[in-house]
């Protein structure tokens, strides 16, 4: 017919659909790349998190017991608190013992063991800014160590000794660490990592993020230029850190060099005593807890490395049981 197509029209026709079914069904041999994954929603992206602090929810009470801290009974003074993030309103810590959101205080002896266990039942008044928790008291001295086992034979129980120093600079007292639970939880003694600081010419060597090499801080350093806790304690480049790390060290003079022709004035002296090097947040690195002890009054602070271990910042103030 005269629109019938011609035969050599239907046949290139088919040639061409052939050709291209082929194409079709075999697919390009060389493939282009895929294209690049979708973001994740929000909360669930993971950045690497080599060389920082880990994020934890452990909610931590720092206080001071002092066995005798209530007219002759154990008390712990509140001082300061980390939740989201560090508190050092002692009224607002003393508030929480008052309602028993923490019944239990790890005490811990001079080697960064535990000494003994406080268990709240209250508050007090004791003419202090704020109200300490009062309760029970079981273990030993705060100022003492452990001395090895009771006998060769016999190693569930062990000894402790006093500790040379601690007596006079602590009064008995020491370091006491408790958490927040919800009064229905089983109550249970905190534990912490612990490591330790050693003094180095005019520097305290520590061991902030645990690599087993110590980062130096200088004396200098942890004082402002009006004498109080600095907000920031940098560490400096060290070579050969030669000394043995202990819990705690007393008896540290931080000492303002005198003018020329004048001799030193003893009120410039403030002594520092390291009570504890430990990781209370549970970030993987370890904070330092000192007494600073002015000439008219003693106040305890809390160093934390929150960005760096190479740098620690002042998260914590508090007044301790009167001198």
């Amino acid at each position: 017919m005269p629109t019938d197509c011609p035969r050599t029209w239907r046949v290139a026709w088919r040639t061409l659909l052939g050709a291209t079914s082929l194409l079709i069904a075999c697919g390009p041999t060389v493939r282009p790349p895929e294209p690049p994954a979708e973001p994740a929603p929000p909360g669930q992206y993971a950045p690497s998190t080599a060389g920082k602090p880990q994020a934890t929810g452990r909610q931590v009470v720092v206080g001071e017991l002092c066995p005798q801290g209530a007219a002759g009974r154990p008390a712990v003074a509140p001082l300061m608190m980390k939740q989201l993030d560090w508190i050092d309103e002692s009224d607002q810590v003393a508030a929480l013992i008052e309602r028993g959101r923490v019944p239990r205080f790890n005490v811990l002896g001079t080697d960064g063991k535990s000494a003994g266990v406080f268990d709240t039942v209250g508050v007090a008044d004791v003419g202090m800014k704020t109200s300490v928790g009062v309760g029970t008291y079981t273990g030993a001295s705060p100022c003492t160590a452990d001395a090895g086992a009771t006998s060769a034979t016999t190693t569930a129980t062990t000894t402790r000794a006093e500790t040379a120093g601690c007596a006079a600079a602590m009064l008995g007292c020491g370091l006491a660490l408790g958490e927040l639970s919800r009064p229905d939880d089983a109550v249970e003694t905190p534990r912490f990592v612990t490591a330790g600081a050693c003094l180095m010419s005019d520097s305290l060597a520590i061991d902030i993020d645990g690599d087993g090499a110590a980062e130096v801080f200088p004396l200098a350093g942890v004082l402002d230029v009006i004498r109080g806790p600095a907000q920031e304690w940098l560490a400096s480049p060290a070579v050969g850190t030669q000394c043995t790390p202990s819990f705690t060290l007393y008896d540290v003079k931080l000492t303002r060099p005198a003018e020329p022709g004048k001799t030193t004035d003893p009120k410039a002296t403030v002594t520092l005593d390291v009570l504890g090097v430990l990781d209370l947040d549970g970030d993987g690195r370890k904070e330092v807890v000192l007494a600073l002890r002015f000439p008219t009054v003693r106040t305890i602070v809390v160093y934390s490395a929150k960005t760096t271990f190479t740098r620690l910042e002042l998260v914590g103030e508090s007044e301790s049981f009167p001198r």
